[in-house]
């Protein structure tokens, strides 16, 4: 689905690459062999929590079934059974936690699986949110291709400078597309939004309104560079400390341009950092070190 963009997204919880990859490590380690006894899903109902499957069919799918091994592809969960039924969840704001049997589970839930060792794992969606139980795990693969046919994997072995440029120059939209907007719409990467994208910006120096046309081979590369540093950084602190992980946890990744430092010194040339609205959500900047193009 195409994600939708809103002003209050920075205040949102949204889960990007870094945030699904280290769900799925927790997942792997916890999920395999655990069978459904309960299948609840009353955000089916809601306009923004989007799934194909009607009530009947995502329970009959799941119920019974155990799980197998978990997987991800850009900011999407694949919790693969060994009957071959696949959950999907991704493109999504909020928290998928997994409550131990002898504690509470959270009273607000978009879906709640509870485990015949009565565990449970639940999903509380915000902003928006795509659940989907595949009938079998060939649709799941299928979603993952056309999940990296639209864009690729920013750890990808594929995903070079060289590459990178030779895309960029033979790309028809460069001369439409501004630099916030080539990331968060997933023009060449897949699985990073708004919330990492001001960091990207700021480490490559480059103001969220410059036409990628307009960047010369240095700066295209190091965008690039931006892109990966900032990813595996907030891979090895488990995503954002405004995001949680399976047990209700913090990640250590702290923003470096965000709601939290505005207003504070930049932290290469001690400008201050300010905040605008652009491409409906917010922006935050060092405007000496992402000098506008309009100025």
């Amino acid at each position: 689905m195409e994600a939708v963009i809103r002003e209050d997204q920075d205040k949102i919880p949204m889960l990007e690459y870094p945030e699904i990859k280290h769900l799925a490590s927790q997942l792997q380690e916890v999920i395999p062999g655990k069978t459904i006894d309960i299948v609840s899903f009353p955000g089916m109902v809601k306009q923004f929590v989007f799934s194909e499957e009607t009530q009947p069919v995502f329970r009959e799918r799941l119920h019974g079934k155990t799980f197998d091994h978990v997987e991800s592809c850009g900011n999407h969960l694949y919790l693969f059974t060994k009957e071959g039924a696949v959950l999907a969840i991704g493109d999504t704001g909020g928290k998928l936690l997994l409550t131990p049997s002898n504690k509470p589970i959270p009273k607000k839930f978009d879906l709640r699986l509870t485990f015949t060792d009565r565990t449970t794992l639940t999903m509380s969606v915000q902003m928006w949110g795509c659940i989907r139980a595949y009938a079998n795990v060939a649709d799941a693969i299928a979603h993952q291709q056309a999940v990296l046919q639209e864009a690729r994997d920013p750890l990808d072995h594929k995903v070079t400078r060289r590459n990178f440029l030779n895309w960029l120059r033979a790309w028809e939209e460069a001369s439409k597309i501004n630099a916030k907007k080539f990331i968060i719409s997933r023009k060449y990467i897949t699985g990073l939004g708004n919330g990492y994208t001001q960091d990207i910006l700021w480490h490559a120096r480059l103001h969220p309104r410059r036409k990628m046309d307009t960047l010369n081979d240095d700066e295209a590369m190091h965008l690039l560079d931006a892109i990966q540093l900032v990813t595996i950084q907030a891979i090895k602190a488990n995503g954002r400390t405004t995001e949680r992980d399976l047990y209700d946890q913090p990640g250590g990744y702290e923003v470096m341009m965000g709601r939290a430092t505005l207003g504070t010194p930049c932290p290469s040339c001690d400008d201050e950092i300010i905040k605008f609205s652009f491409e409906g959500g917010a922006c935050y900047i060092c405007p000496s070190c992402q000098p506008d193009p309009r100025e």
